[in-house]
């Protein structure tokens, strides 16, 4: 595993010099009183216990997406409904996500990381968004997860997620512009198709990811673990 991590390290490092993941929050760095959720319906005593977790204000979520369809068509928005914490430790990030998940989507509201970013000591960071909905691939969606260098767009990306969740179950914690991470609360039962249909779809899982399949079968096994990348 300790391959893994380096290869994930430096896979995150090109990734911020990607254009498909260049920074599109817009969002202000004043921070959000207590009686202003920036039109989210979230518990306010939820929220306070949070942000005491994370020891940090959230500000607005302001995020101008770009999306692109297979007939060349974009479409420009901004995310506005939600919030964020910036710049939060990847293993904590992680441990926020699975502490509040459960009571997040509970109250039709949806917790994820996204912005994957580096100090410079290459530890790795992640932006804490909470939207307005819990559905994930309504996120996903609105986020305009894609992988336009290999002609992936993001209702291909939709479709292939929903037929994989139905035998995986998947829990998404990374949506970002070219990324994808989730939790599988199960194994798919034939792993060997599986993990070809994954690297098919996304071949960077092991261009620039694992060694080989072998080692990315092992990984499933180990710690059930999702992630696509599109370089």
């Amino acid at each position: 595993m300790k391959k893994l991590v380096y290869i994930f390290i430096f896979l995150a490092t090109v990734s911020c010099l990607n254009k498909g993941e260049s920074k599109v929050d817009l969002a202000s760095n004043s921070a959000i009183q207590d009686n202003h959720q920036n039109g989210l319906t979230i518990d306010k005593e939820l929220l306070s216990e949070i942000k005491k977790a994370v020891k940090k204000e959230p500000i607005q979520l302001n995020r101008e997406v770009y999306n692109f369809d297979k007939d060349g068509n974009e479409t420009n928005y901004v995310l506005g409904k939600g919030l964020v914490f910036k710049f939060i430790e990847e293993q904590k990030a992680h441990a926020i996500f699975n502490r509040y998940y459960d009571k997040v989507v509970a109250g039709n509201n949806y917790i994820f990381l996204s912005n994957m970013d580096f100090d410079e000591s290459y530890n790795s960071y992640y932006d804490i968004i909470i939207m307005d909905g819990s559905d994930p691939f309504k996120i996903i969606e609105q986020i305009g997860t894609n992988g336009l260098n290999y002609d992936v767009y993001n209702q291909d990306i939709l479709n292939q997620l929903k037929a994989w969740h139905a035998e995986v179950d998947f829990k998404f914690v990374v949506i970002d512009v070219a990324r994808i991470h989730a939790y599988m609360n199960k194994l798919p039962k034939d792993l060997s198709k599986f993990t070809s249909d994954v690297y098919e779809f996304c071949p960077d899982v092991i261009d620039q990811g694992y060694s080989d399949m072998d080692e990315m079968i092992s990984d499933y096994k180990d710690n059930k673990y999702f992630w696509l990348w599109w370089d």
